[in-house]
């Protein structure tokens, strides 16, 4: 029993000092918000873009040149007459249309001094060899975070969507002769 006392005071002696695992700045209690609001915290952003650009141009030009010759003889009268006119139209019309439709889950890379979330993320996809990859990247008010955590592409600020493809289709469409030629004159 002695050792038993010895042991006690030396254990109770000696200062005790624990870490607690709680941290204040990130607790989130169970039936807390589960929006993102920290750096790191996952947000899936609703891609629904949609763009159509459409221009057209009409000329039109009429021009009519008339010229008569007359040639007479005596006994015979000769007329001979020549006659120029031409006539000209021009039209042209190009057309773009875009739609991508996607969910892709960014990350909140920082917290602005206006307190805007900057976020990014990227969002790869193979199919049949060819890899699609979508880039997100822009600026989110909190406040338009739905309480399910996602956003819709068009509520995002100084929004850039990159979408590319590479694989047999699109390196077929890059090196494609005419292709090139179209998309120089702006018809792709």
């Amino acid at each position: 029993m002695r050792i038993m006392s010895i042991l006690f005071s030396i254990f109770l002696s000696q200062s005790c000092g624990a870490v607690s695992l709680f941290d204040e700045t990130v607790y989130r209690s169970i039936v807390a918000d589960h929006r993102a609001y920290l750096p790191g915290d996952l947000l899936t952003v609703l891609v629904l873009e949609n763009s159509n650009a459409q221009t057209s141009a009409d000329l039109a030009s009429a021009k009519e040149i008339q010229t008569g010759l007359n040639v007479s003889y005596n006994k015979h009268k000769h007329d001979v007459n020549l006659k120029l006119s031409g006539k000209g139209r021009a039209a042209a019309k190009t057309g773009r249309n875009g739609k991508i439709k996607a969910a892709l889950t960014v990350r909140i890379k920082d917290i602005l001094p206006n307190s805007n979330y900057a976020i990014e993320g990227t969002q790869s996809i193979q199919i049949n060899g060819e890899k699609q990859t979508i880039v997100l990247c822009g600026v989110v008010r909190p406040e338009d975070i739905s309480p399910q955590n996602t956003i819709l592409s068009t509520r995002i600020a100084d929004a850039q969507i990159t979408y590319a493809g590479d694989g047999s289709v699109s390196n077929a469409q890059r090196y494609n002769y005419i292709y090139k030629v179209l998309s120089f004159m702006g018809l792709v």
